[in-house]
């Protein structure tokens, strides 16, 4: 067991010096139970969770905003709580390379949260020190530390950002691993951003473990390495008994990670990183960027200047799979940003790939691999997409994991409900229809079945929003399909029966052709969706079900001292259960906006002529 308290200190690591991360496709990965372990998405944990986010946007939709008592900090002030955290030389100085007088470097992940296990590994990843290569001189190494600064990127756990699923999900996973690693004694700062999975708590989840404690309540929070002994539904149980006899249900005021405090006062932020560039992390949630975060971004565009670069991080991408984002595109027009003519660096998460693209003059950046569950690499061609620059995993490997998705579901291995589902489909007609009075109620019967089920899957396949006519043929075939897997299940009994030379009764007849029905059923659920996916129609749903837990990975980035460009690494495991720790380099790249050479040689008179027109007050309130 680990200790709650690490009272002394330990030797560093060795840093890690991250492999090229290869062209092969990888066939075998690691599948590890832990505790708690990953999502079943087609499970009834998962339905919980869609329960809670159907609340949250009822609730939400009458007006009740958690972002409506928010006083979000200045930049300065917000500049000034970091480099006081980390102990910075000039606490006091405008930006935060001014104050650490030379590089700053940050950490990044987003979609935390899933599967225990794979955030530890993510974790342990981010507790190293890297020898990565050096973006002026690729021959040369350079020595990348952690990130002063940690950013969560949005949906730090899943199915509901509840402040017991961040505690068991993420802080005591992350708290193990760096225990394992071994304290550093040096003081690190957390921001964040809420993704959709924060707001189906409300943000109440999000709040206890990124608000700023202005009382210093964290600083009597020992973190935790134990995981509470509560489930999902249990809560719900506890909580439902507490609202009828009128007993309040306590929680932890903070959640800490080790080493880190949370410096924010909202759900969204602006930070001056360096003389000319800032840093916004904005909140969409639960549909889009509010009046109020509108006036707070147009304030520090005021106060930026004309000549100042952002750095925008996003929910939600503006490309999804290289297809543009309605949602998307109403954050980054919110931030007061325009890809087409702004060259801005968009750094996401939400869909759980890596992905690098150019936007229009913008580097857009779209990193989900914090620990949960895989989406692929676009692998139809249905529709024009923006092309990517790199991508992780490829369209290959992708495909080669979508082959897996049918038998996957089929198993039960992404949950029960669509074995539930056809087992209410199939009782009456396989009990009663199909094998007690023979086989003459059984054609209508699959034929009703087929009508009613190519109807789900039309809607389910995204009907209303894609294409017409292929998400109805495929609907129209899977219904087919389904319609015919009673009569297949009879039949295969019957062969079995007839070759053993077995003369069973009919209610052992009916109950094993039920769950034999219930498992191909099943088939054709998964291969349904994998085929949208293959077909490029709809991207989410198979890799969901098939709960992938490999290719995860996070960026390390560094500001230059100068403030000429961000330089940033992606180190990645592709198979983060295994025993082995074998990181790999995914990606690196520089973002350098146009005019910051220029800008460089006097920057900091640039900026301070750029604010002189514009003095920070509260954003007024609606």
């Amino acid at each position: 067991m680990l200790p709650v308290v690490d009272g002394g200190m330990r030797d560093k690591p060795a840093p890690m010096r991250p492999a090229p991360r290869g062209t092969q496709v990888r066939r075998r990965f690691t599948r590890r139970a832990a505790n708690p372990r990953g999502i079943a998405w087609y499970g009834f944990r998962s339905l919980w969770g869609h329960l809670r986010h159907f609340a949250a946007s009822a609730i939400a939709s009458d007006g009740i905003d958690g972002r409506e008592w928010m006083r979000p900090d200045s930049p300065e002030e917000l500049a000034g709580r970091i480099a006081r955290r980390i102990r910075a030389p000039h606490p006091e100085a405008p930006t935060l390379v001014e104050a650490v007088g030379g590089d700053f470097w940050i950490d990044y992940l987003a979609d935390t949260g899933e599967h225990a296990g794979v955030t530890r590994a993510v974790a342990h990843l981010i507790g190293h020190e890297a020898f990565l290569p050096d973006p002026e001189d690729p021959e040369r190494e350079l020595l990348a530390p952690r990130g002063s600064l940690l950013i969560f990127g949005g949906d730090t756990a899943y199915p509901v950002a509840t402040a017991q699923e961040i505690h068991d999900r993420v802080v005591v996973p992350f708290n193990r691993a760096l225990y394992d690693i071994g304290e550093d004694g040096v003081a690190r700062a957390m921001l964040g951003i809420p993704g959709n999975h924060d707001w189906y708590d409300g943000l109440d989840g999000f709040s206890r473990l990124f608000r700023f404690k202005r009382y210093e309540e964290d600083d009597a929070v020992v973190p935790s390495t134990m995981k509470s002994g509560d489930t999902s539904i249990g809560t719900a149980v506890e909580l439902v008994k507490n609202i009828m006899v009128g007993e309040s249900r306590e929680k932890a005021e903070a959640m800490v990670i080790h080493g880190y405090r949370a410096m924010q006062s909202a759900s969204y932020w602006a930070l001056h990183l360096a003389p000319g560039l800032w840093l916004l992390g904005g909140d969409r949630q639960l549909r889009k960027v509010d009046a109020q975060q509108r006036r707070f971004f147009r304030l520090v565009r005021q106060r930026a200047g004309r000549v100042a670069r952002y750095w925008a991080l996003l929910p939600d991408p503006l490309n999804h799979f290289g297809r543009r984002s309605e949602t998307g595109a109403d954050t980054v027009a919110a931030l007061g940003l325009d890809p087409e003519v702004d060259d801005a660096f968009l750094l996401s998460g939400d869909i759980h790939h890596y992905r690098r693209e150019r936007i229009g003059e913008a580097l857009h950046v779209t990193a989900g691999g914090g620990g949960a569950f895989l989406h692929p690499a676009p692998i139809g061609d249905s529709g024009e997409r923006n092309p990517a620059e790199v991508e992780w995993p490829d369209r290959v490997q992708s495909q080669a994991l979508l082959r897996k998705v049918p038998g996957h579901v089929a198993l039960g291995r992404a949950g029960l409900i669509p074995q539930v589902v056809m087992a209410l489909l199939y009782a009456p007609f396989l009990g009663v229809g199909g094998w007690w009075f023979g086989h003459d109620g059984l054609g209508p019967a699959t034929v009703i079945a087929g009508v009613v089920t190519a109807i789900l899957y039309a809607f389910l396949g995204g009907i209303r929003h894609g294409p017409f006519l292929p998400i109805a043929a495929l609907s129209a075939t899977a219904g087919a399909l389904t319609s015919l897997v009673p009569m297949g299940a009879l039949a295969l009994f019957g062969f079995a029966a007839r070759q053993w030379e077995l003369a069973p009764n009919a209610l052992l007849g009916a109950t094993v052709a039920l769950f034999a029905a219930m498992v191909m059923g099943g088939f054709v659920f998964g291969g349904f969706f994998a085929a949208t996916t293959r077909l490029g129609l709809e991207e989410t749903q198979a890799f969901t079900a098939l709960a992938h837990p490999g290719f995860k990975h996070f960026i390390r980035f560094r500001v230059r001292a100068d403030g000429s460009a961000v330089d940033g690494w992606v180190i990645g495991l592709a198979d983060p259960l295994a025993d082995r720790f074998e990181p790999v380099l995914v990606d690196r790249f520089t973002w350098r906006a146009k005019g910051s050479a220029a800008r460089s040689a006097a920057p900091a008179a640039a900026d301070r002529a750029g604010a002189a027109d514009a003095t920070w007050v509260d954003p007024p309130r609606d």
